[in-house]
């Protein structure tokens, strides 16, 4: 059975198979023997994320997929096509190339043009439709040929107009691959920026506990236990939903990037639980909360900090609440002692205690109290949170850009491959 993958297209456009846009699995020329330039599946960045290598193989058999420049690659094999492993081949050491058999190869035919194909291709309407036709066993599900060949009806504008939709589509792209850009050297900036607060006074050492030099006028190293006002309390686990009634809770996602993100609606949940038990784990701003256990290193013992959250929301089960001394010799202020905790100088001591039984590493109160935190001056530690904030607060923006530009895509994608804005003037 056919199915339309825009139903509200103009009827100005016909609509056609896949296969009559473009020839699928091209049989180009190869000889057994010979060195081709090579793309294999992980070489394919997911979120249409493009070839991010290219290898060379010898060419051996006849199954792999050969493709040349302005060909596009659909992974076929789940989870691949709903992970928007698609990419557009725009350049080549030679004139074929060769790559995975989970590739589906679409070479445009000569009245389409190729960046239309691609775009059309990456369109949730058509990518969505043949990954919901996959066939196969559950988790080798396989996108099968004939759903391009026969089955998926794509509406076709003439020529010029596919060349004007693709020009208006690439240049989103290459906003969004600019603020991508942008978005992993502000977090360079910010990796770079604490390394080298922590290593001038620490030297280059994988453990704060363990310095490699002289520690500066004003810094200490001292044990958690003796920074803290009170023992780490581990959080509640009641049975929760999705929504409400209930007092408002979180999922561990939430704890991301050195602070607990409560103002997305996706990371909170709502728990049954008596008013006496949430009164014990009530969230406060400031407050310092550590990741107890995840099956993943990089985020167990992760902390962040509570600033916006719901009223009377409490803290789960699997993060431990910290809450730091504000007078005494030695004090960390909250948001330092988060940079520091997150750190390797300070995870990795959080690594070598972290213990599994179950494929899940969890620290305990022992665990937490034992790490070792370099303690600079209140002014250093307030100093370097003005320059982590800001860093923070360009990542963000920049994070908000990112998401209104995939809208604006989503949205442009829409409107010109159904025909509700034409673009023939373009140029």
């Amino acid at each position: 059975m056919q199915n339309n993958c825009f139903p509200h297209a103009i009827a100005d456009w016909p609509k056609l198979p896949v296969s009559k846009l473009a020839r699928l699995n091209p049989r180009y020329p190869v000889k057994k023997g010979k060195v081709y330039p090579f793309i294999e599946m992980a070489s394919v960045g997911e979120n249409f994320g493009g070839i991010l290598q290219i290898e060379t193989r010898n060419m051996k058999g006849s199954g792999l997929s050969r493709f040349k420049v302005g060909d596009t690659l659909f992974a076929k094999i789940t989870p691949c096509p709903e992970n928007g492993k698609i990419a557009f081949v725009d350049a080549l050491p030679s004139e074929i190339g060769i790559g995975s058999t989970e590739f589906i190869v679409l070479s445009p035919r000569d009245d389409c043009k190729p960046r239309f194909l691609f775009h059309l291709l990456c369109c949730h309407d058509v990518r969505g439709r043949a990954a919901a036709r996959m066939e196969g066993s559950t988790g080798r599900q396989r996108v099968p040929d004939d759903v391009f060949e026969k089955r998926l009806l794509v509406p076709v504008p003439p020529p010029d107009e596919q060349a004007a939709i693709a020009r208006i589509l690439d240049a989103v792209d290459t906003a969004l691959e600019r603020t991508r850009t942008a978005v992993d050297e502000a977090k360079e900036l910010k990796r770079a920026l604490l390394q080298d607060f922590f290593y001038s006074a620490l030297g280059v050492t994988a453990y704060a506990d363990r310095p490699t030099k002289k520690l500066p006028v004003g810094w200490a190293l001292i044990p958690t236990d003796a920074l803290l006002a009170e023992d780490p309390k581990n959080g509640v686990s009641p049975t929760t939903s999705a929504q409400p009634p209930g007092t408002p809770t979180f999922s561990i996602a939430a704890v991301r990037e050195g602070r607990v993100d409560l103002e997305s609606r996706e990371h909170i949940k709502y728990a049954d639980l008596p008013e006496k038990a949430a009164t014990k784990c009530r969230v406060r701003k400031g407050d310092v909360l550590v990741v107890r256990g995840n099956a993943n290193p990089d985020l167990v013992g992760k902390a962040g900090v509570i600033d916006q959250f719901p009223p009377g929301c409490i803290y789960p089960d699997i993060t431990k609440r910290l809450v730091f001394r504000a007078t005494g010799e030695n004090t960390v202020l909250p948001p330092f002692a988060v940079l520091a905790w997150n750190h390797p100088i300070v995870h990795n001591q959080i690594l070598r205690r972290a213990k599994t039984s179950n494929g899940t590493l969890k620290i305990n109160n022992r665990d937490v109290k034992q790490i070792v935190l370099p303690v600079p001056s209140p002014q250093e530690q307030a100093d370097l949170d003005t320059l982590a904030s800001a860093a923070d607060a360009r990542i963000s923006a920049l994070g908000k850009k990112l998401a209104a530009l995939a809208q604006l895509k989503h949205s442009l994608m829409h409107d010109l491959l159904t025909g509700r804005v034409r673009v023939k003037a373009v140029r």
